[in-house]
């Protein structure tokens, strides 16, 4: 463990070049781009299912729905987030003249497998591992992620939904009558970028085909991915903000081409972390020096190919 922290001996300048280096030789920022398709496929259909469920919870469903659009409001850049919220009411229309929800529940598992699925094998590539499990070991585990992270998705949103009232609830309780609603809001963000580092090091843990990791091995590149995602998106959110030449270039579409780059920045970001995790391993491997029969372990691989 203290070899983890501590990066397997290497300086974060090395570690920094090294990351870079093998993002570049396993076209990370290719795989990003064919995440970001897949993911823009499947977050459609997972809203239309997503809806439909909430229409079965009247008053809190509506609720919740304002809560989904105002989260996406605060991650996305402006004009992506007004896609997001255009798209959301079209879908509730939809939803409510009755559209069938095992339809929806088909779409949204094909199109949100489907892209797990290929983040699953982009982490493959950042871990330099060759994928060997069974067609159906894959699709379970790619159904199994997604139920997870859309589990923790809704969790947050009921965070967002309720902190504020349960905040108002309990301050006077304990002592706290001075901005409240401040205090609560530091704890809901917290408890959300724990959710978060828990999504990104399920990914890290099961997607790649590394069946004997453990789960300290994820933490490194958990914390990283989070980082650069959210710093990414303030930095997309600024330059959408102050600079128009998407909406010349893209006119009616540019909507559509922002919120595209910010799935691929977020998928990159994943991916990243993951070649951060596999870089200290190796490295810890190295400083280690197992004996070669050991070595077919996650955290013991050596560099394959020489820089």
């Amino acid at each position: 463990m203290d070899a983890l922290w501590t990066l397997g001996g290497l300086s974060w300048r090395d570690l920094v070049r090294r990351v870079w280096n093998e993002s570049w030789e396993d076209e990370v920022f290719g795989v990003a781009a064919r995440l970001a398709f897949y993911h823009f496929l499947a977050i459609f259909p997972v809203l239309l299912l997503f809806l439909l469920l909430l229409l079965k919870l009247s008053g809190p469903g509506s609720e919740m729905r304002h809560a989904l659009v105002d989260s996406f409001g605060q991650l996305l850049p402006d004009r992506a987030s007004f896609l997001i919220d255009a798209t959301v009411k079209d879908l509730g229309r939809t939803a409510a003249m009755g559209f069938s929800i095992w339809s929806a529940i088909v779409g949204a598992a094909w199109a949100a497998v489907n892209g797990t699925w290929a983040l699953m094998t982009g982490l493959n590539m950042a871990y330099e591992v060759k994928e060997k499990r069974p067609w159906w070991h894959l699709a379970g585990l790619a159904l199994v992620l997604t139920i997870a992270l859309a589990v923790l998705c809704f969790f947050a949103l009921g965070l967002i939904l309720y902190g504020s009232r349960a905040a108002d609830f309990v301050s006077p309780r304990i002592g706290i009558a001075t901005h409240p609603g401040f205090f609560w809001r530091v704890i809901q963000w917290a408890v959300i970028v724990i959710l978060l580092l828990i999504a990104f090091a399920l990914l890290y843990r099961f997607a790649p085909n590394l069946p004997d990791r453990e789960w300290q091995w994820s933490t490194p590149g958990a914390v990283v991915a989070l980082a650069l995602w959210i710093g990414s998106a303030l930095l997309l959110r600024a330059y959408f903000a102050h600079f128009h030449s998407y909406e010349l270039i893209y006119g009616n579409l540019a909507n559509v081409a922002m919120f595209l780059i910010w799935l691929y920045v977020t998928s990159a970001a994943i991916l990243i972390g993951g070649e951060l995790n596999s870089q200290i391993e190796k490295a810890v491997a190295a400083q280690q020096q197992r004996p070669a029969a050991t070595r077919d372990r996650p955290a013991e691989r050596e560099v394959s190919r020489s820089r």
